[in-house]
């Protein structure tokens, strides 16, 4: 978010230099930047947790970009600077609290993406070793089992827990999206 924030106000050579290492890092898919992350970091929690936050980051700092852009020239964003008020008594003041239902918006987007990276790990072997378990390890047991009832039922039952939750979180953001007009 403060990539986003600094990207945005700051035209020039520093929203251009971050932009374009924003935009090289964006070009992988985050799945991918996961896996290698996990990969290196090993099979344990923190791994797991930096290799998809660092791996979203991205989406999210552009999106604050823009609206930041988009704020910075509204009046009362000119009003603040023409009163001379610091840089950070108008990002706190008049720039995040009108950010605040578009990042709530965006953490539940990436939340739920989150889930789905974490399943896509599991499934490939990158996500947590044994005794903890994921949707994506119970999945990948599944196809292995597919020719038994319980192993279709492991899978089904595996399949609809990921899809209703993603599901779940996703329909949150409608609720948000009404606040924003």
């Amino acid at each position: 978010m403060s990539i986003g924030l600094l990207m945005g106000s700051q035209p020039g050579w520093v929203d251009r230099g971050l932009q374009i290492i924003l935009q090289s890092i964006w070009v992988v898919p985050a799945i991918l930047w996961a896996s290698i992350l996990a990969f290196i970091g090993g099979r344990n929690l923190l791994t797991i947790l930096l290799a998809i936050g660092l791996s979203m980051w991205t989406e999210t700092a552009r999106l604050i970009r823009v609206e930041v852009r988009r704020l910075w020239g509204e009046p009362f964003v000119e009003a603040a600077k023409a009163l001379g008020l610091p840089y950070l008594r108008i990002v706190l003041r008049h720039i995040i609290p009108v950010l605040t239902p578009l990042i709530r918006i965006q953490f539940l987007q990436a939340f739920a993406t989150a889930i789905l990276i974490e399943a896509g790990l599991g499934f490939v072997g990158l996500s947590l070793g044994p005794p903890a378990t994921s949707l994506g390890i119970l999945l990948f047991e599944a196809v292995g089992w597919l020719v038994l009832p319980q192993g279709q039922f492991q899978g089904i039952a595996a399949g609809l827990l990921l899809g209703g939750t993603v599901f779940a979180v996703y329909s949150l953001t409608g609720y948000g999206r009404h606040s924003l007009g």
